[in-house]
């Protein structure tokens, strides 16, 4: 059976990313009091049901949402949390509106001007994380990964799903000095915050300003913040990938499963390459093909992984599926 048709499923798949705060149709739904929010929580059972309470959203992250209702203040887990409706500003809205469009420049602009009125931090975080998606969907590095160290001062204990926006590299970005300049300039500056470290270290691993950084990698990797104990993991596999083996390779593609989906798209891109450097064709072309497809939003990586998966193919022989790669794109 021929194997690339086999794959085509994955390009159907569903988007990964959840999102906390509501889309304004979904808001529009739901009667939002005044000065209230209506919080969505996930039933504890079976996981597909949800109740809501009406309150106040005091805070939100990691450790939990604090809601104030009339009977008191109770405190909600974080991975419980399926939606937060609340009356956005003008602003907020039309940057949700254009991201939904991918028309990022427009969003982003939306968004700074609805950050700098938002008087709510948990509001902050996630408007601030969305401006970081876009400066990332955009190729605005530099400016990413500033906003992301001070996302990490604004909310150090930020949600799973906040922290999903970290701007990262996978593949060599060429050219792009003031990326490089400001990863290791918020390096020296952040070296304590572990989730700013394996940032930085994605866009510095292969300069010469990186030369400590894979010593670093391999004790964040140990590092008791699983998701960024998983990355760090993840990059030393690009500093295995001139020596790697069958063996090796074949224990990164099953560490995948350890990932959260979302966190997903670099360490699998990075598989693809392992495995296209060992020549086995079927396996890169399937693990760029999840990469392209499946777990990533990010333009850039989306197109390398698909453009790796055409030439795996090739080199398989199979030049009339690798056309088919890039016309899906």
């Amino acid at each position: 059976m021929n194997r690339f048709f086999l794959l085509i499923f994955l390009f159907c798949a569903a988007p990964l990313c959840a999102q906390f705060s509501a889309s304004e149709e979904e808001s529009a739904k739901v009667d939002v009091p005044a000065g209230r929010e209506v919080v969505e929580i996930r039933n504890r059972d079976d996981g597909r049901g949800f109740s809501r309470q009406v309150g106040v959203v005091k805070s939100f992250n990691r450790n939990g949402l604090e809601l104030e209702t009339g009977d008191g203040t109770t405190t909600i887990a974080a991975h419980l949390v399926a939606r937060i409706y609340y009356q956005k500003s003008n602003d907020q809205r039309l940057g949700d509106q254009h991201f939904r469009q991918k028309n990022y420049r427009d969003a982003l602009a939306h968004y700074k001007k609805a950050l700098s009125a938002s008087l709510r931090r948990w509001i902050e975080v996630e408007i601030l994380a969305q401006i970081i998606r876009c400066e990332s969907q955009l190729g605005f590095y530099a400016q990413a990964i500033q906003h992301f160290a001070d996302l990490n001062e604004l909310e150090p204990e930020m949600t799973d799903e906040t922290f999903t926006c970290i701007p990262m590299v996978w593949q060599a970005v060429p050219g792009d000095g003031r990326a490089e300049e400001t990863a290791f300039t918020v390096l020296k500056t952040h070296l304590k915050v572990p989730s700013v470290v394996v940032m930085s270290a994605s866009f510095l691993l292969f300069s010469p300003r990186g030369k400590d950084l894979p010593q670093k990698l391999k004790m964040l990797a140990e590092n008791r913040e699983t998701r960024v104990a998983l990355l760090a993991e993840a990059l030393t596999w690009r500093l295995d990938l001139m020596d790697v083996t069958p063996e090796k390779a074949a224990h990164w593609r099953s560490r995948l499963e350890a990932f959260p989906p979302e966190l997903r798209a670099g360490p699998c891109f990075v598989v693809g390459q392992a495995f296209l450097r060992l020549k086995d064709y079927d396996a890169a072309a399937l693990a760029f093909l999840k990469t392209a497809w499946v777990y990533t939003d990010s333009p850039a990586l989306s197109q390398e992984a698909a453009r790796q998966a055409k030439k795996a193919l090739e080199l398989a022989g199979r030049a009339d599926e690798a056309e088919k790669v890039l016309a899906n794109q």
